[in-house]
Formats: C-alpha cells, sequence, structure tokens
C-alpha cells in the first residue's frame, strides 16, 4: 500500500511540475515582460554633455577626418587624439550600413583601455530568431550597451571585441555574447566587429579623455 502511496504521490509531482512548465510558456511573454519590469532597467542613454561620452555631429565629421588626414603626409604628426564626439563619429561611419541602420541615438563612451557603444536597437531588424524565447521580453527600440576592445586588424581595419552586452538594462551572459554580436553587429566569426578606418592608422589605444591613433607602431608594440 505504501508503495502504491508513494508512486501515486510522484506520478501526481510529475504532472503539476510538468503542468507548471507548460503554463509558464504558454504565458512566457506577460512573464518576461514582468520580470522586465522588476529587474531590468529601462535605461536612458548617457548625456553627451559628459566630458567621456560623445555623438556622431557634422562638426566632428570633419575635424576627426581632418585630424587623421594628418597621418598620410610625410611631415604629419605620428599620432592624432580624436576626442568622444569625433570617435563616435568614426565609429558610425566605419560600421556597416546594413548594421548601422539598426542603430540610433549612438554614443560612444571611453573608459581606460575600453571602447562602449549606447544606441537605441531597432529589435525589429533583427534576423528573426535572434533573442530566442528572450524576445517578448523587449520592445522595438531598446537601449542597448556593448563594450569591447579596439585594435587595428589589417590597414584600413579596426576590430571592435565585443566582450559584453545590455540590453535594456539586462546583461547578457557572457557564452550568449559572441553569438549576439554576429546577430546584433556583423561580428565575423570570431566575434570581432569590423569597422573601416583610414589604411595609415596602425594601431589605436583608448583612454578617458580621447582615442591616440597611431601612424606607425609604437615602440614594443
Amino acid at each position: 500500500m505504501d508503495g502504491c502511496l508513494k508512486g501515486a504521490l510522484r506520478l501526481g509531482c510529475a504532472i503539476a511540475i510538468i503542468g507548471v512548465l507548460a503554463l509558464a510558456w504558454w504565458f512566457r511573454e506577460p512573464i518576461m515582460s514582468t520580470v522586465v519590469r522588476w529587474f531590468g532597467r529601462s535605461t536612458a542613454l548617457p548625456p553627451v554633455a559628459d566630458t567621456a561620452v560623445g555623438a556622431p555631429t557634422p562638426k566632428a565629421v570633419a575635424s576627426g577626418k581632418a585630424k587623421v588626414g594628418t597621418l598620410r603626409t610625410a611631415t604629419g604628426p605620428d599620432s592624432v587624439v580624436l576626442n568622444p564626439n569625433e570617435m563616435a563619429s568614426l565609429i558610425g561611419a566605419g560600421i556597416d550600413w546594413n548594421v548601422r541602420k539598426m542603430y540610433d541615438s549612438l554614443r560612444v563612451e571611453l573608459q581606460e583601455g575600453t571602447l562602449i557603444l549606447h544606441a537605441r536597437l531597432d529589435t525589429r531588424a533583427l534576423p528573426p530568431g535572434t533573442l530566442g524565447p528572450f524576445a517578448g521580453m523587449f520592445g522595438e527600440h531598446e537601449p542597448l550597451r556593448m563594450a569591447g576592445t579596439v585594435s587595428i586588424g589589417r590597414p584600413g581595419t579596426a576590430l571592435y571585441d565585443i566582450t559584453e552586452i545590455t540590453l535594456r538594462g539586462i546583461e547578457i551572459p557572457g557564452p550568449f555574447v559572441k553569438q549576439l554580436t554576429k546577430q546584433m553587429a556583423g561580428a565575423s566569426p570570431n566575434g570581432s566587429v569590423p569597422v573601416k578606418v583610414d589604411p595609415a592608422v596602425t594601431a589605436v589605444q583608448v583612454h578617458t579623455t580621447g582615442v591616440v591613433l597611431y601612424k606607425r607602431p609604437r615602440s614594443g608594440s
């Protein structure tokens, strides 16, 4: 008798668990939306007034191009420093348009050794299935934060290696970052986003006050 009762109890528990899981899947979108409201932060983009944050502007496009252009001359400097606005203009113009059109309100934030991109992501432009079962958590335009390092891969191409992604204040787990960068930022198989730069640029160093572009490799690099 005891064995029958225990078997029935186990069966009942299994059925209950299956039922809960089925309900959770059926109502996954409202559940996910509630999770976002409770634990996610509908963050505003950082203000451009911050000295370490910049946005593309016509003036910055022109001044950035002029600075980089001096690296192509024999009598020009060995390096130039781009301010946050100029770096944001370079990134905005250097990313493939098929990727760039998914973002608006682009911002570039500079930290020591790290470049952070902030933008509003048009989730409707993402390839189907990019966000998987989490798609119901997000609206049509969500604040996106991507952080990583910048290096020169080959003449004319910088590589933005993204190591962190936060969407609507929710941090994407590390194992999924590279997969998402391929879908959301046009990354190569190794997870780096190609950015067009002047072929004269051979090295990059990011500081909080500006980004240094070098004409020739620095000693010891």
